[in-house]
């Protein structure tokens, strides 16, 4: 899988999640609301002034609410633009080449140095495959499910 590749997967994988925990805490907090809008309306002791407070309370929390989500997204752009530059994985790539050269020549080394080289080369590769292995697994784990905004929305046509 080339690096490049890589690194929208893990992007891809992180906004999957997000989106599923975003519109899950949408999904519950609507719910809330519904819940608590009928003892709102009905509370004898309340007034006009103060049920109207409260409502508009609540517009504003989903507005801000609705803010913070833009933010969030226009972060993601930001970081698959970043990305999209290759900035990054030329300088990985460049160190990679570098880290290669080192091990080629590590047999003029010392021997409990170029024992530590090698050691630290096999600990590395290893962890990047493992983290790769990682990735591809659960990267498509995460895209099956639907997000709870869906699924809200699906119920909800269904109640009609």
């Amino acid at each position: 899988m080339e690096k490049k590749e890589f690194v929208h997967q893990v992007l891809d994988l992180h906004k999957a999640a997000f989106e599923n925990y975003f519109s899950m805490m949408v999904m519950l907090q609507d719910q809330t609301e519904k819940l608590f809008k009928p003892f709102l309306d009905n509370a004898p002791g309340m007034n006009d002034e103060g049920k109207k407070f409260i409502h508009d309370w609540t517009d504003e929390y989903k507005k801000s609410r609705n803010d913070f989500k833009k933010v969030i997204d226009d972060g993601y752009a930001r970081v698959e633009k970043f990305f999209d530059y290759n900035a990054l994985l030329k300088f990985q790539e460049q160190n990679e080449k570098i880290f290669n050269d080192f091990l080629s020549q590590v047999n003029g080394l010392p021997g409990d140095f170029r024992k530590a080289s090698e050691g630290l080369a096999n600990m590395y590769k290893n962890g990047c495959e493992t983290f790769k292995k990682y990735v591809e697994e659960n990267v498509n784990h995460v895209n099956v499910f639907p997000s709870s905004a869906d699924q809200s929305q699906k119920t909800a046509k269904k109640r009609k």
